[in-house]
């Protein structure tokens, strides 16, 4: 099939806007504007999750076997029945339309029913994979262990609820480091592109005037509450840093939700500190970018392994300098010294070393702020990042 042709597309995902855990749900809309503004007809099946009814280009008839507001355990039972559930929706939508592809987005509390549904209807299937939530769905294989045995068999059992004998031929991941955890954890992606996401820079322009240091400094953190975001090392930095002579204070405001005892945890510190901290919840993203173009530096702490880096690449379109970790998939856009400074996971007292250097270097701060919109405009914008998707989908339409 020549590559000029438009193509009906079927996009899967457990969540799908204005119903978002985070920065993920908000670019598959992105990314389905940018493909109908293509000449792609494109239809989205999701969960019910969030309420909301379905309309002529969303289904939103799909369940999810655990709120997500709720921790998740294995819940087996729980699984199987919204596998059988997630099995009747997805054929019934196959059935009424007739689909050239399935790009399948997120599978997350979903179970990956939908993708088998889909591989049996002999339809090309893509898959892009933006973290390792894929890999909860692994089949267990036999052991002579008794649990492991007993997962083995209701596994066999039950074949919708893990991702066996899925065929894993045609996916993209988001970074390097993402994809080769998952072939640590046995996902046979070997194939698998790696595709950096993209942002639309157009939505997030520079800050207006020179690129100069606000006094006092505005710091702002944007993402999900948890402790592996490591929001407490911000704040145990700033602690530190009130120490030391010469260094004006700062302000920090932290935008985001998350559970109820980490929240209140980084409440606690922000009433102890002297500088002012703003816990300010979750800001619709279409309010970020004039959020950004009100700060000065964005810092982002995560301890755990990143799998890319959205906001990361926001604030430097936005002309923010970054302090990030770089453990993660933002490691392999971030250069030390270069377009961010860079720290080590859960460390206050390097953070501090190194918020205390752009603090206190101004031709540092221009640096990074140059540089940083650079790498976005240069690397990561959007239309890049759907012009390799949609080959992608093309290519497995064509074969």
């Amino acid at each position: 099939m020549p590559y000029s042709v438009n193509m009906k597309i079927l996009i899967i995902s457990n969540l799908y806007p204005p119903h978002v855990l985070g920065g993920y749900e908000i670019l598959c809309a992105q990314v389905v504007d940018n493909l109908k503004a293509r000449g792609h007809q494109v239809h989205v099946l999701t969960s019910d999750h969030g309420g909301g009814k379905s309309d002529q280009d969303v289904t939103r008839t799909l369940k999810v076997y655990q709120d997500f507001d709720k921790s998740a355990s294995f819940m087996r039972s729980a699984r199987i029945k919204t596998a059988i559930h997630n099995k009747k929706e997805t054929l019934k939508i196959l059935e009424n339309n007739s689909f050239d592809v399935v790009f399948i987005w997120s599978l997350l509390r979903l179970t990956p029913a939908s993708a088998h549904v889909v591989q049996k209807e002999c339809i090309p299937a893509v898959y892009t994979f933006n973290d390792e939530n894929i890999t909860s769905f692994n089949y267990h294989p036999f052991s002579f262990s008794l649990k492991t045995a007993a997962h083995s068999l209701l596994d066999r059992l039950f074949p919708l609820t893990t991702v066996r004998k899925l065929d894993f031929s045609r996916t993209t991941c988001i970074s390097r480091i993402l994809k080769n955890n998952l072939l640590e954890k046995h996902l046979p992606i070997n194939e698998s592109k790696v595709i950096y996401q993209g942002i639309p820079i157009e939505k997030f322009p520079l800050k207006k005037g020179p690129v100069v240091l606000g006094q006092p400094a505005k710091i702002l953190y944007v993402g999900q509450l948890h402790p592996y975001k490591g929001v407490h090392t911000i704040i145990e930095a700033l602690k530190i840093l009130e120490k030391k002579d010469g260094i004006k204070p700062c302000s920090l405001t932290i935008v985001g939700k998350g559970p109820k005892e980490y929240t209140q945890r980084l409440e606690k510190m922000a009433a102890e500190a002297s500088c002012e901290i703003r816990l300010a919840g979750p800001v619709p993203h279409d309010e970020l970018p004039s959020l950004y173009r009100g700060m000065d530096i964005f810092i982002f702490p995560s301890i755990w392994e990143e799998p890319f880096g959205l906001t990361h690449l926001e604030a430097m379109a936005s002309g923010l300098p970054v302090i990030s970790t770089a453990n993660g998939g933002q490691g392999e856009f971030l250069v030390e010294g270069e377009n961010a400074l860079t720290f080590t996971p859960d460390d206050p007292e390097n953070l501090c070393r190194q918020l205390e250097r752009l603090l206190t270097d101004s031709s540092l701060y221009t640096k990074l702020a140059v540089n940083g919109r650079k790498t976005v405009e240069e690397h990561f914008y959007f239309d890049r990042y759907v012009d390799e998707l949609e080959e992608l989908l093309l290519s497995a339409v064509s074969h």
